[in-house]
């Protein structure tokens, strides 16, 4: 018996097993928001309860131009137009700045000189312990010393 001056326990909130096993498995059946595909596999990602998916979405309609008026179909041919000549623009534009060298550092050449010079000194290094090769600061004027006890 529970006595009137002690708490109450309130089980709505408990999870029975069979409930846990039905959640779970309706988790498991829950869409994805997105999938991400790299080369080397796919995310999937899945809204959080943090963020509002309350907000519609954007749905772009496929529009046929035969079926508008004359001022939408302007409209549409315009933007159109205009999308297609700044894509155009944008691809000309990156060819143009790496032919006239704009993508490049401001100082590579200087950077391709201190490379140049410093392999250049490698190779020198390189022959000249090849040239000398099994002499010594002792022994480098081949005079014989003799060692008089």
């Amino acid at each position: 018996m529970i006595s009137p001056n002690s708490e109450t326990c309130d089980l709505q909130s408990v999870i029975l097993q069979e409930q846990e096993k039905e959640m779970t498995h309706v988790d498991l059946k829950k869409k994805p928001k997105r999938i991400l595909k790299f080369c080397d596999g796919e995310i999937e990602e899945y809204s959080s309860e943090d963020e509002v998916d309350n907000c519609p979405q954007k749905q772009i309609a496929n529009i046929d131009p035969k079926t508008l008026n004359w001022l939408p179909w302007a409209w549409y041919q315009t933007t159109w137009a205009s999308g297609k000549i700044l894509d155009g623009c944008d691809y000309v534009g990156e060819h143009l700045a790496e032919f006239f060298g704009i993508t490049t550092p401001k100082y590579q050449f200087e950077i391709d000189e201190y490379y140049r010079v410093r392999a250049a000194e490698e190779d020198m290094l390189r022959r000249e312990d090849l040239e000398m090769g099994g002499w010594t600061e002792r022994n480098k004027n081949n005079l014989i010393e003799r060692n008089e006890s």
